[in-house]
């Protein structure tokens, strides 16, 4: 059976209860694995013990499909994105040659949406690939979300993440202008400048670390 014609089934077998809405149900898994049958590398998991609780795990490049439909979709009617993180997780990397291995740090971007109307959860994960290039790029959805312009300003600052297409570059905490990204692994505890107020030139003065271990 194919997957079209098993979702039409359990779609009308949801609803042929006689009018009694407590009794119609809607399989998110097997909508999602519709939606998005024809994405490689797709990974979902679907926790029974919390019924309103959806995890999606997919590729960056479809990260943007998904929260347009999660915007649009008349199943999906008014959800609105709670919360967006960020974590990195330190993972070993085998070289080919003989050498230590290399330790890389995989960054995940967590979307935290919510819908309104039937108090469904939908959490999207999507993790950076162990390459060379650390750069994590996503596209903005701040088209979609408006209040994601501000969390996707605090994940760029702090975990050194990419949102293409996004206007609004600006930092939030640190100075404009400065990529550290201090919530990196590779960030050093004691931080990469030392700030303070020289009374003599009445500036703000910043210079490298000079503390002694």
């Amino acid at each position: 059976m194919s997957l079209n014609k098993s979702l039409r089934l359990n779609l009308n077998n949801s609803t042929s209860s006689g009018g009694n809405k407590k009794s119609r149900t809607f399989n998110l898994k097997l909508y999602f694995e519709y939606i998005l049958f024809n994405l490689p590398h797709f990974y979902l998991r679907y926790r029974l013990q919390f019924t309103k609780l959806t995890l999606l795990l997919m590729p960056q490049l479809y990260v943007y499909f998904t929260c347009f439909h999660l915007r649009f979709s008349s199943a999906f009617y008014s959800t609105q994105l709670v919360d967006m993180f960020a974590y990195e997780l330190p993972v070993t990397h085998s070289t080919t040659s003989k050498v230590s291995p290399k330790t890389l740090a995989s960054t995940t971007v967590v979307y935290n949406f919510h819908s309104l109307r039937n108090h469904d959860r939908f959490f999207l994960f999507s993790t950076s690939s162990l390459q060379a290039d650390p750069q994590f790029n996503l596209h903005s959805i701040s088209e979609l979300y408006s209040n994601s312009n501000w969390l996707e300003r605090e994940v760029s600052e702090l975990h050194g993440v990419v949102f293409s297409g996004k206007k609004d570059l600006r930092n939030l905490m640190l100075q404009y202008g400065d990529t550290s990204a201090p919530f990196q692994k590779g960030f050093p505890s004691v931080g990469l400048k030392e700030v303070f107020y020289d009374s003599n030139s009445d500036l703000i003065v910043q210079l490298p670390i000079s503390l002694q271990v």
